[in-house]
């Protein structure tokens, strides 16, 4: 490479257009918001855990029939596995927000996106599980017990409930996807 050719090189290279850093307080503003509410939903997955725990264990002492303890246990089962899934990720988040480089570090941020893609990933596929599930649960009670109109509008209620969650999740996935892009480019 000759000495021309490399100034036409070095021009070109400082000639390209520098890409514009985010908006850093923007993106700031939104992780304190996601460390508030990872803290408030750890707080009261916790209590749901517990409680559902607790309804396990009153409901194997007190003998109700075998197709609801399932029911029960499947529940409790669910709950524990998604809580052990998302707290792991909830507290590598938490771990990254205190961190002294979250106000200059585009990885920082990156990471927690990541983790929130992870996070709605994973309530989306356990939603799904549930609905499934609570799908299956209900045809065998309906099998064994006979149809009731009270329980099916109660059912579809809270069926259409996860069905709008599911929703939900999805458009918040979407825009944490959407996040992370701009912040790649």
């Amino acid at each position: 490479m000759d000495n021309n050719e490399f100034e036409q090189l070095s021009s070109l290279w400082q000639s390209t257009d520098e890409k514009p850093m985010p908006q850093m307080d923007k993106v700031l503003k939104r992780h304190n918001r996601q460390g508030a509410i990872l803290r408030i939903n750890l707080c009261i997955e916790m209590l749901a855990l517990i409680a559902v725990s607790y309804l396990l264990i009153t409901s194997a002492l007190n003998g109700l029939e075998f197709i609801k303890l399932t029911w029960i246990s499947f529940v409790t089962a669910w709950a524990v596995i998604i809580f052990i899934l998302a707290s792991r990720s909830r507290l590598d988040s938490l771990k990254q927000l205190k961190s002294q480089e979250i106000s200059t570090s585009i990885e920082i941020h990156k990471k927690l996106i990541k983790n929130e893609i992870y996070r709605w990933n994973l309530n989306i596929k356990a939603t799904w599980t549930f609905v499934l599930i609570f799908m299956v649960f209900n045809i065998i009670i309906i099998y064994q017990n006979g149809f009731e109109l009270n329980n099916l509008l109660i059912e579809a209620v809270l069926m259409s409930g996860l069905l709008i969650s599911i929703f939900f999740f999805v458009i918040k996935n979407k825009k944490a996807k959407e996040t992370l892009h701009t912040l790649e480019q």
